[in-house]
């Protein structure tokens, strides 16, 4: 599933659960679904892509950890191009007619998190995270993206004397202010400070942040937002944290 998924190739999640089913007949359909997120919680882990729609649960088994970081250690080359090409997919044209329809709920912070205490994996490449960071093409395309749902959502609000205030700092300061675009709240003219993070993969993939970035959250924190762009090749949706980033993340 994962490298159809890569791929682009059309699957069933049903079909597979069904064969799977036929194999484990004390298995219940809840199970089976719990194990693969179970194994999402893994490779997301082990610095690799998940399957889009299997949240990660954390509270594995040590032996279904061993077994999965097998597979990965024997398919790595495999994987990692694969993640390569999704990496470098190019985004779907898109039209912002609705961008309230765009934002989507963050996901919930995992408190007291409780992982099985297995041997740590180091992946032999980069990790997909750390890859798609350093892919400037795609974090440029996601802020110019975000740039054009900001403009809708104030000319949405009657503020189309601010449109022309955004400001793209990433590219007119350049890299280390903190943020990414100066926009504004619109239902009042203060400022709104947008840090983006642009992915190809599902909600759940992890980021990498600055410590800059961080302390800028926290200095202007009443302003600020880090806006996570998600499947951004395919049909891109954003989730907001707003204020402190370390009140929401581990």
């Amino acid at each position: 599933m994962l490298y159809s998924e890569l791929k682009g190739d059309s699957y069933s999640k049903a079909e597979h659960r069904r064969a799977l089913q036929n194999k484990l007949s004390s298995r219940s359909h809840g199970s089976i679904e719990y194990k693969h997120q179970n194994i999402s919680a893994i490779l997301i882990k082990a610095g690799r892509t998940y399957i889009k729609g299997y949240k990660p649960a954390w509270n594995y088994q040590a032996l279904l950890h061993d077994i999965v970081l097998q597979i990965i250690d024997s398919e790595t080359t495999k994987i990692h191009n694969a993640e390569s090409r999704l990496v470098e997919k190019p985004l779907t044209q898109i039209k912002i007619d609705n961008w309230s329809s765009l934002f989507v709920e963050s996901p919930e912070k995992m408190t007291n998190l409780k992982e099985t205490k297995v041997r740590e994996y180091r992946p032999r490449y980069t990790d997909y995270t750390e890859r798609e960071s350093r892919n400037r093409k795609l974090g440029k395309n996601g802020e110019e993206f975000v740039l054009n749902v900001e403009k809708a959502r104030l000319l949405t609000l009657g503020r189309d004397d601010l449109i022309e205030e955004i400001e793209w700092t990433s590219q007119v300061k350049g890299d280390g202010t903190g943020y990414d675009i100066r926009s504004f709240k619109g239902e009042t003219d203060e400022e709104l400070f947008i840090e983006v993070k642009t992915t190809n993969a599902g909600k759940y993939q992890p980021f990498l942040i600055t410590i800059n970035e961080i302390d800028f959250s926290k200095s202007c924190a009443e302003k600020y937002a880090l806006y996570r762009v998600f499947e951004f090749s395919d049909s891109p949706n954003i989730f907001t944290l707003n204020g402190k980033l370390t009140e929401h993340v581990n």
